[in-house]
């Protein structure tokens, strides 16, 4: 009951209580395209994926951007989409990944992001982002909504086995499962204009 309560009181603050330094965006099903989501959401280029906006609060809860928020900080001529994507480069630093694999000659094969912020796969909207450890070539899967794998181009059939039995493993058996499928990882990176 406490989460409850405690979500109560967050969505009862002003927008100028909310902490601009820890919004990001957030990668999410499209399905929500069908609801009346309450602010700006947009599609990810032609990817079956959407994005939203939310402001990260302690103990993992998130207070997703809704129309007046928005607005709020359109006022105040505070650019929040980009702000969102610099604090989500700010957030990832020096570790894109929270796990990863590698082969036997030590070079990594796949980045796991799983972070403890819970939106690891927001990370795939940073262009170039395993270039220097996937190659320019890389692949990326969302198999769970807190869960991206990226992966080399370049596997053999073992490596290639592991990367699938990665994403199938997190798509069914993680709590929100988004999708089994690959893409490249250049999809992700098209600017988010705010709509909705």
């Amino acid at each position: 009951m406490a989460d409850i309560d405690a979500l109560r009181t967050d969505l009862t603050r002003h927008p100028s209580e909310r902490d601009e330094t820890q919004l990001v965006p957030i990668v999410l099903p499209p399905a929500l395209l069908q609801l009346n989501w309450p602010g700006p959401i947009v599609q990810i280029g032609r990817l079956p994926f959407v994005a939203a906006w939310a402001v990260l609060g302690e103990d993992n809860m998130m207070t997703y951007v809704n129309g007046e928020l928005a607005a709020y900080w359109e006022n105040a001529g505070i650019d929040w989409r980009a702000k969102a994507l610099d604090n989500l480069m700010r957030m990832t630093g020096s570790r894109p990944a929270s796990h990863q694999k590698v082969d036997e000659g030590g070079r990594p094969l796949m980045q796991i992001m799983l972070h403890e912020d819970g939106v690891g796969p927001s990370r795939l909207l940073l262009p170039h982002l395993f270039d220097d450890t996937l190659g320019p070539d890389y692949q990326v899967a969302i198999p769970e909504r807190t869960c991206a794998i990226a992966y080399r181009a370049d596997l053999t059939p073992e490596q290639k086995a592991d990367v699938d039995g990665a994403v199938e493993g997190c798509f069914t058996r993680g709590t929100e499962p988004m999708s089994a499928d690959r893409f490249d990882a250049s999809l992700f990176w098209v600017p988010l204009q705010a709509g909705g």
